[in-house]
């Protein structure tokens, strides 16, 4: 087993019951495929797929790497998970390593 046990548990598409990650499948270095399993009560026994994808940096790294690059936008509060971050309507937003 990975690192699963360390993933937060999401919401269970099928019944809204608590469903934690068992294992994962790493792809590329920026997405992941995070498997998951409900553990409702009442047995729904629903497993699920989830995506984990890096979309965007808010702090550039160190130690970039420039095949790893993500492009970078202003810090927000907790998430920084808006859907107004996500269409450009101007100038590009500076990419990390340039």
């Amino acid at each position: 087993m990975s690192s699963a046990n360390r993933l937060p548990h999401v919401t269970c598409p099928a019944c809204a019951g608590r469903a934690f990650a068992k294992t994962t499948g790493k792809t590329s270095a920026l997405f992941r495929e995070v498997y998951y399993h409900c553990r409702n009560p009442d047995a729904c026994g629903h497993v699920f797929v989830v995506e984990m994808v890096a979309i965007r940096a808010v702090r550039p790294s160190r130690y970039p790497k420039p095949l790893h690059a993500l492009p970078m936008t202003e810090w927000r509060k907790a998430a920084n998970d808006r859907a107004d971050n996500d269409n450009t309507t101007g100038a590009p937003e500076s990419v990390a390593g340039t």
